[in-house]
């Protein structure tokens, strides 16, 4: 390698180490919530948990310009629903880090025009995937949790509870993470936010198709009328079989995304074990336009059986 790629190397790992050394940790961020929540009065400290300012990142003149940004907005709504604990400037940050070092390793292996900028763009997309996955694990978490939820709420209202207060008791009784989400929802409605609005916040935050159901049902009682506690055990009947088909489904499909994953995961495992035991192994693969065109032409069948599988095991439920 050159020395201005290994000078390019050793600044972006000094600033990457410099910025996760700086970085509070989780045990420090707790406790700092934990004093300034004891210096303030409960109601400051509801009013504080309604009306945040959220920071999109460190420095004052890119804060600015991601908030008014509808990407960096979709990124935050993004973060919050997958609670990883990054600011969307962060997330840019890593995310561009990751790009650089997987381009300069695609470029030590790959020295063939732009196809060496294709390890940056798998490492810089990596973030992204990951917050999908935790956003995606949380959602199902939430989804399991929905029918316990919806069942305390009937039988709050049936102990003569308004709607308000059987938030409140499923937050209580609930835990994370669907259990924060009602408290958060209890707080907007206590605070004198409508009844419409507080909902559809819940729904923007969780955005399962089961809470839809939910919110729709108790939305259309409110305005037409009816008995709620006998709706929402309908509805805790319907979520459950819905959660028990989509559980047989999963089982069901199980082979088939694991076939999809293996498939797709062993060219790619290949190649980075055999340039890391010799470097250079592949790059007459490369540097051969008949070998390229086999590159591209196994990317492209790739990507289509990966669309073919995810069509076969695509169940909706």
């Amino acid at each position: 390698m050159s020395l201005i790629t290994i000078f390019v190397i050793l600044l972006v790992a000094a600033f990457a180490t410099a910025v996760y050394f700086t970085e509070p940790s989780a045990a420090e961020k707790r406790i700092r919530e934990r004093l300034s929540a004891l210096s303030r009065t409960s109601t400051e400290a509801l009013d504080e948990e309604i009306i945040r300012e959220v920071t999109f990142s460190r420095i004052a003149r890119v804060d600015r310009f991601l908030r008014n940004n509808k990407i960096a907005l979709q990124l935050q709504l993004l973060l919050e629903q997958s609670k990883v604990p990054w600011t969307v400037g962060r997330f840019f940050f890593v995310s561009a880090v990751m790009m650089v070092l997987g381009g300069i390793i695609g470029k030590w292996w790959l020295p063939i025009g732009l196809i060496g900028w294709i390890p940056g763009l798998l490492l810089g997309a990596a973030p992204l995937c990951w917050v999908f996955y935790r956003r995606a694990v949380r959602l199902r978490g939430m989804n399991r949790q929905l029918p316990e939820a919806v069942e305390l709420m009937g039988r709050a209202l049936r102990a003569g509870y308004s709607l308000p207060a059987a938030f409140v008791m499923v937050a209580d009784e609930v835990a994370d993470p669907l259990g924060p989400e009602f408290r958060r929802t209890a707080d907007e409605l206590n605070f004198g936010l409508p009844f419409r609005d507080g909902l559809q916040n819940l729904e923007q935050r969780c955005p399962l198709e089961d809470l839809r159901f939910l919110v729709t049902a108790v939305l259309v009682q409110k305005d037409t009328g009816g008995n709620l506690v006998e709706l929402l055990d309908k509805i805790v009947s319907m979520l459950r079989a819905r959660i028990q088909l989509r559980d047989k489904v999963r089982v069901y499909t199980a082979q088939g995304r694991a076939t999809g994953v293996i498939l797709v995961a062993i060219p790619f495992i290949c190649f980075v074990l055999l340039n890391l035991v010799k470097p250079g192994y592949t790059a007459p693969l490369f540097q051969d336009e008949t070998g390229r065109k086999m590159v591209y032409g196994a990317l492209v069948a790739m990507a289509l059986g990966v669309l073919f599988i995810r069509r076969i095991i695509d169940v909706r439920v």
